[in-house]
């Protein structure tokens, strides 16, 4: 098997992190990877927002909850509103893409940008989990102006976020099976 596949096999999504920061250098190689996403027309409409800090991602999760509890009809707001709930899962950096609305494969890019983001980041050996909590709030007032205030480009439709960070020892997800029934061969 080669790398490629080797990651994708491989790769799990990270709940639990170690009290340890990534360096710059490696998060800009995950970035880097993260941009040579395809992208519908090679639009590209992305943005990347990096958050580092235990500060700042405590409060991105505290405005979350917020949001989401101002909401009534938030299909996250058990979710979300569980007290055990953090939406980086304590780890020491959380990546948000964004992308721009009017692109017609927005939606679609940004997940490419994702998937790139970790795969890259399980080959550097950091672990990775894809939140999507963030898009069912991005437009509610108060978490647009924290999403303001970190970078996310006014206008954009937060797509997605993963948490980015070393695994502890006893982070190791075990392996699910595959569902049966879901590839077709027309011929």
């Amino acid at each position: 098997m080669n790398d490629i596949l080797r990651a994708i096999h491989e790769r799990r999504s990270i709940r639990k992190y170690q009290d340890k920061p990534v360096s710059k250098e490696t998060l800009e190689r995950i970035v880097e990877a993260g941009l040579w996403a395809p992208s519908g027309m090679n639009r590209q409409p992305w943005h990347l927002t990096v958050v580092r800090g235990r500060v700042l991602i405590d409060r991105i999760n505290a405005e979350l909850k917020a949001a989401v509890e101002r909401m009534p009809e938030n299909r996250y707001k058990a979710f979300v509103g569980n007290e055990a709930y953090h939406v980086s899962f304590k780890a020491p950096v959380f990546l948000i893409v964004s992308a721009d609305p009017a692109a017609p494969t927005h939606e679609y890019d940004s997940a490419c940008v994702l998937q790139n983001i970790f795969l890259a980041a399980h080959s550097l050996g950091v672990g990775s989990c894809w939140v999507n909590q963030l898009g069912s709030v991005c437009e509610e007032a108060g978490f647009r102006a924290l999403l303001d205030s970190v970078g996310v480009p006014s206008g954009h439709y937060v797509h997605g976020a993963t948490s980015l960070g070393y695994a502890t020892d006893d982070a190791n997800p075990k392996v699910p099976p595959r569902k049966e029934g879901t590839v077709n061969w027309a011929e």
